[in-house]
Protein backbone atom coordinates (compact mmCIF):
# COMPACT_ATOMS: atom_id res chain seq x y z
CA UNK A 1 0.00 0.00 0.00
CA UNK A 2 1.48 3.46 -1.12
CA UNK A 3 0.20 6.99 0.07
CA UNK A 4 1.17 9.61 -1.89
CA UNK A 5 1.60 12.46 0.32
CA UNK A 6 1.48 16.49 -1.02
CA UNK A 7 3.63 18.93 1.51
CA UNK A 8 4.73 22.14 1.85
CA UNK A 9 7.52 23.88 4.46
CA UNK A 10 10.98 24.99 4.20
CA UNK A 11 14.45 23.10 3.16
CA UNK A 12 16.92 24.89 4.36
CA UNK A 13 20.31 23.70 2.99
CA UNK A 14 23.98 24.26 4.59
CA UNK A 15 27.04 24.68 2.67
CA UNK A 16 30.34 24.62 5.15
CA UNK A 17 28.92 28.28 7.26
CA UNK A 18 26.54 29.29 4.31
CA UNK A 19 23.03 29.17 5.26
CA UNK A 20 19.87 28.98 2.41
CA UNK A 21 16.26 28.69 3.42
CA UNK A 22 13.55 27.72 0.39
CA UNK A 23 10.16 27.73 0.55
CA UNK A 24 8.60 24.19 -1.11
CA UNK A 25 4.87 24.12 -2.32
CA UNK A 26 3.49 20.54 -2.83
CA UNK A 27 6.26 18.60 -2.50
CA UNK A 28 5.53 14.45 -3.13
CA UNK A 29 6.30 12.46 -0.59
CA UNK A 30 5.38 8.59 -0.83
CA UNK A 31 5.09 6.24 1.71
CA UNK A 32 4.94 3.19 0.83
CA UNK A 33 4.07 0.27 3.82
CA UNK A 34 4.16 -2.48 1.49
CA UNK A 35 7.92 -1.93 0.61
CA UNK A 36 8.67 -0.16 3.91
CA UNK A 37 10.12 3.27 2.44
CA UNK A 38 9.74 6.66 2.51
CA UNK A 39 10.37 9.21 -0.58
CA UNK A 40 10.82 12.66 -1.52
CA UNK A 41 12.65 14.70 -3.47
CA UNK A 42 15.07 12.40 -5.09
CA UNK A 43 15.44 10.51 -1.46
CA UNK A 44 14.43 6.62 -0.67
CA UNK A 45 14.70 6.10 3.02
CA UNK A 46 14.03 2.12 4.47
CA UNK A 47 10.82 3.01 7.04
CA UNK A 48 12.93 1.73 10.58
CA UNK A 49 9.94 1.88 12.88
CA UNK A 50 5.98 2.36 12.76
CA UNK A 51 3.91 3.66 16.15
CA UNK A 52 0.51 4.00 16.75
CA UNK A 53 0.87 7.71 14.84
CA UNK A 54 4.28 8.60 13.86
CA UNK A 55 6.50 6.88 10.75
CA UNK A 56 9.90 6.74 11.44
CA UNK A 57 12.33 6.53 8.54
CA UNK A 58 16.02 6.94 7.70
CA UNK A 59 19.42 4.64 7.03
CA UNK A 60 22.23 3.22 8.34
CA UNK A 61 24.67 5.82 6.97
CA UNK A 62 24.88 9.25 7.58
CA UNK A 63 24.70 10.15 4.76
CA UNK A 64 21.10 8.81 4.30
CA UNK A 65 18.15 10.52 4.92
CA UNK A 66 16.66 9.92 8.18
CA UNK A 67 13.13 11.54 9.54
CA UNK A 68 9.84 10.84 10.91
CA UNK A 69 6.18 11.57 9.63
CA UNK A 70 3.75 12.35 12.32
CA UNK A 71 0.51 11.06 11.27
CA UNK A 72 -1.59 13.11 14.04
CA UNK A 73 -0.09 16.37 13.39
CA UNK A 74 1.14 16.12 9.55
CA UNK A 75 4.27 17.54 10.64
CA UNK A 76 7.05 15.27 8.38
CA UNK A 77 11.18 16.50 9.53
CA UNK A 78 14.46 14.94 7.75
CA UNK A 79 17.24 15.85 7.46
CA UNK A 80 19.76 14.65 4.57
CA UNK A 81 24.03 15.11 5.14
CA UNK A 82 26.89 14.67 3.15
CA UNK A 83 29.68 14.26 5.12
CA UNK A 84 30.82 17.39 6.76
CA UNK A 85 30.10 19.32 3.97
CA UNK A 86 26.88 20.21 2.91
CA UNK A 87 23.74 19.17 5.02
CA UNK A 88 19.93 19.52 4.48
CA UNK A 89 16.80 19.71 6.39
CA UNK A 90 13.23 19.63 5.40
CA UNK A 91 10.47 21.05 8.10
CA UNK A 92 7.46 19.88 5.94
CA UNK A 93 3.15 19.44 6.52
CA UNK A 94 1.17 17.07 4.86
CA UNK A 95 -2.37 17.80 5.91
CA UNK A 96 -3.05 14.46 3.90
CA UNK A 97 -1.52 12.82 6.42
CA UNK A 98 -3.73 13.24 9.46
CA UNK A 99 -6.03 11.16 7.84
CA UNK A 100 -3.94 8.63 5.64
CA UNK A 101 -2.03 6.69 8.36
CA UNK A 102 -5.42 5.43 10.06
CA UNK A 103 -4.16 2.12 9.52
CA UNK A 104 -1.15 2.47 11.45
CA UNK A 105 -2.02 1.03 14.81
CA UNK A 106 -1.93 -2.73 12.38
CA UNK A 107 1.34 -1.81 11.40
CA UNK A 108 2.83 -0.35 14.71
CA UNK A 109 1.39 -4.07 15.94
CA UNK A 110 3.86 -6.09 14.07
CA UNK A 111 6.73 -3.39 14.52
CA UNK A 112 6.37 -4.12 18.57
CA UNK A 113 7.52 -7.65 18.46
CA UNK A 114 11.19 -6.19 16.70
CA UNK A 115 13.84 -6.11 18.17
CA UNK A 116 16.59 -3.30 17.68
CA UNK A 117 20.07 -4.39 17.27
CA UNK A 118 21.29 -0.96 18.90
CA UNK A 119 20.11 1.92 20.63
CA UNK A 120 21.76 4.22 18.06
CA UNK A 121 19.68 3.68 15.25
CA UNK A 122 18.13 5.82 12.91
CA UNK A 123 14.65 5.09 15.14
CA UNK A 124 16.55 6.00 18.20
CA UNK A 125 17.92 9.32 16.51
CA UNK A 126 14.46 10.12 14.94
CA UNK A 127 12.46 9.58 18.27
CA UNK A 128 14.74 11.89 19.88
CA UNK A 129 14.51 14.46 17.07
CA UNK A 130 10.67 14.40 17.40
CA UNK A 131 10.14 14.56 20.73
CA UNK A 132 12.94 17.67 21.50
CA UNK A 133 10.56 18.98 18.97
CA UNK A 134 7.40 18.46 20.15
CA UNK A 135 8.26 18.57 23.46
CA UNK A 136 6.63 14.74 24.16
CA UNK A 137 8.22 12.11 26.09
Amino acid sequence: MAITLSCDGTTKAYLKSEESINPVTKMGVVVNLAERTVSFDGHVAHIDHVDAAVIYFGGSNVTDATGYIDGKTGVMTATNMDGHKYSELYELVCPAATGAFSGLHDIAASDSGKKEASGHTAHSRNKRNHHAQTGAH
